[in-house]
């Protein structure tokens, strides 16, 4: 192992030659320059001198002509390495110096090795000549001619640089440590629309948004890391996206010596990318419109035909009745018991299947968002807490139930009945979703939408997810249409979703669905939200008044007419019927007041409003009670009745009917109508 004393300006060099020694098992001096390298050589008097040939202040011709001259250093070998003097061309010159031997810095790092071990067994060259004036000719002129050499390789990185700088597509800052620019390339004047002398200093920093421009302007940036900065920019040239990257320039020992700054207008991309997303929501906006338009047309068809279907249920269901009550009074008298039970079995059929019947129009009615409906302000918290311990048994134990609800969640205005119900089949949905077990979850929340997914507006979120088997796509776009289904015939009549998403558009809300097979399915209700405080429920009169007061009743439909008019007869009322409005004005001209109006609500030539607004203006504080299988002309866009309306649905039972019609009169005892 021997001493090498490594003497080189650069840290870098010395680094290099530090770990190739390193391998050799040598111990290694390090010295910065010439002068301290004959203190360290004097002072440890190292077995090999290693040294660059180009150095400040010293190179390595005059310091080993240093070293040779004084007797305390005059016998060490000595090695020049240089990356700029190939060693045939130094040669002669470094052994008029009594070097030992010329290196290439790119060499082999074996070459080094083997040089100082040659070294360490050769004697030391002496110089031959000393400071004559041909040596210092001939020094001068090797010097001058490799300085001549790298002011022509440094003219030529300057012109490349210039070259490269003016030709970049980015913007291109040069500067000093205060971060003052010192030159800027044009390409940053195209983008800022501003001149050189306006970018220099402190001007090249409009580049920087706003926020940020203080702190950039009092950082250096940190080696490798760098600042990086994004933003929207006003400019003298126009409002620009601009991404700036700044990193910091180092000398030889890595010492910071300023910054270089590259400014990338990516406003293009920025605009190409914000199109490409308007046009997006544009074709998602055209989209939920095709849809929006696609439930309407379905929710119109599916109201005309509850509409029609309605009244003939309600004339089987009241004739079937009729039938049974008849053969009950004949029964012992013209059949025997095992007859009329017959005949009653038969009869039970017929309405059970009327029953049946009346269901599926009444879901497609919600479907249509034409369902009469009771709003009032209530607690989806609330709400959701009741259906989670409503289905607990139903769900089965191998499905767990977990309710992730927000504190902090406002109100919404809704049917209640109606969203408890939804919300009950969508957990049997999910349920069904999960024949082999996994997890429901609730979630509510406070959403404020921009219009993304659901037109702006304050809204409650509820969203309900499960681990089940999921939809393809094909099945999630028709998912909500009614009686689209995938169970198996008989398993389902595809009015399920349907219903719901009939309940919470009718609501002024939005229902959607995201699924994926195998991952699951969540359906998404967007409520409006409301400040508006809860009320307590208005106690319902419970007064039956006597019957025997006039009722007129109008009704286009012969036997529907017929039912109504048989019902309330039998239950003790004197009848008036009219087939529509304007023969139901003929009738209270002939006949004189009545003490109600039971009227249809979809009649030819005159609705029932339109009856109600021209009896109201002759009879003021005349109960009316509506009855309609499709009232859409009774209602508002939310499905709530006009104000003060009374709206029995068909079909009905005479139960029914009786009860609201009693309910009607005593809300008006008064009944003003006659004189």
């Amino acid at each position: 192992m021997a001493t090498v004393l490594v003497v080189d300006d650069r840290a870098t060099n010395r680094e290099f030659a530090r770990a190739t020694l390193d391998l050799g098992g040598h111990l290694v001096l390090e010295a910065v320059g010439g002068r301290e390298g004959l203190a360290v050589a004097r002072e440890r008097h190292p077995d090999v001198v290693l040294a660059d040939v180009l150095m400040p202040g010293m190179d390595g011709y005059e310091f080993a002509l240093h070293l040779r001259g004084s007797a305390e250093t005059g016998d060490i070998p000595v090695l020049l390495y240089s990356a700029n003097y190939r060693p045939d061309e130094a040669g002669p010159l470094a052994e008029a110096y009594g070097v030992t031997r010329v290196l290439a810095k790119s060499g082999d790092p074996g070459e080094l090795l083997a040089a100082v071990e040659a070294a360490l067994h050769d004697r030391p060259v002496p110089p031959r000549e000393r400071c004559g004036t041909e040596l210092v000719s001939r020094h001068l002129k090797a010097v001058n001619a490799k300085l001549l050499e790298k002011v022509h390789a440094l003219d030529e990185s300057e012109a490349r640089f210039a070259t490269i700088a003016e030709l970049s597509p980015i913007g291109i800052v040069v500067g000093d440590l205060d971060m003052l620019a010192r030159y800027v390339n044009p390409r940053l004047g195209q983008i800022t629309g501003c001149t050189a002398d306006d970018l220099l200093g402190t001007g090249w920093l409009r580049c920087v948004p706003a926020d940020e421009r203080t702190a950039v302007a009092a950082t250096v940036p940190a080696p490798g890391a760098g600042i990086r900065c994004h933003g929207r920019i006003e400019l003298p040239g126009g409002t620009r996206w601009l991404n700036v990257h700044i990193g910091q320039l180092s000398d030889s020992e890595q010492r910071p010596v300023g910054f270089v700054a590259t400014v990338d207008d990516v406003t293009p991309m920025i605009e190409a990318e914000e199109r490409r997303h308007a046009a997006e929501r544009e074709r998602e906006e055209r989209e939920r419109r095709r849809m929006v338009e696609r439930f309407d047309s379905l929710a119109r068809l599916c109201g005309g035909v509850a509409h029609d279907f309605n009244n003939l249920l309600n004339i089987i269901m009241s004739f079937t009745d009729f039938a049974a009550e008849s053969v009950g009074a004949a029964a012992g008298m013209l059949l025997s018991p095992a007859e009329a039970k017959a005949i009653r079995d038969d009869l039970e059929q017929v309405g059970h299947a009327s029953r049946r019947a009346a269901h599926l129009t009444h879901q497609l009615l919600t479907f249509g968002g034409r369902e009469i409906v009771q709003p009032t302000v209530i607690s989806v918290n609330a709400l959701v807490e009741e259906v989670c311990g409503t289905i607990a048994d139903t769900l089965g134990r191998h499905v767990t139930v977990a309710a992730e609800l927000d504190p902090d969640l406002r109100d919404t205005k809704a049917d209640a009945a109606q969203l408890s119900q939804v919300l009950v089949n969508l957990a049997d949905n999910a349920r069904e979703a999960m024949p082999e077990g996994g997890r429901l979850r609730w979630r509510t929340g406070n959403v404020t939408s921009t219009g993304d997914r659901v037109p702006p507006g304050e809204y409650v979120h509820i969203a309900v997810i499960d681990d089940g088997v999921g939809m393809p796509p094909e099945v999630v776009e028709h998912a909500i249409e009614p009686f689209f289904t995938t169970k198996p015939k008989g398993q389902g009549t595809g009015l399920g979703l349907a219903t719901a998403y009939g309940v919470v558009r009718q609501a002024g809300g939005h229902l959607s669905l995201e699924s994926q097979p195998g991952r699951g399915t969540t359906v998404h209700i967007y409520l409006p939200a409301t400040d508006e405080a809860r009320r307590g429920t208005d106690p319902q009169s419970t007064a039956h008044p006597a019957t025997g007061q006039t009722i007129l009743i109008a009704e286009d439909e012969d036997g529907m007419r017929e039912v109504a008019c048989r019902i309330v007869s039998n239950a003790g009322y004197r009848v008036l019927s009219a087939s529509d409005g304007e023969e139901a004005l003929a009738v209270l001209d002939r006949h004189g007041p009545v003490d109600a109006l039971l009227t249809d609500v979809v009649m030819p030539r005159m609705n029932g409003p339109e009856l109600v607004r021209a009896l109201h203006q002759r009879f003021p504080h005349l109960p009316v009670l509506y009855m309609s299988g499709f009232a859409a002309p009774l209602m508002t866009a939310q499905g709530v009745p006009e104000p003060g309306a009374a709206v029995l649905g068909k079909p009905f039972t005479k139960a029914q009917l009786l009860e609201a019609l009693r309910a009607t009169l005593a809300r008006h005892p008064e009944a003003a109508a006659h004189p």
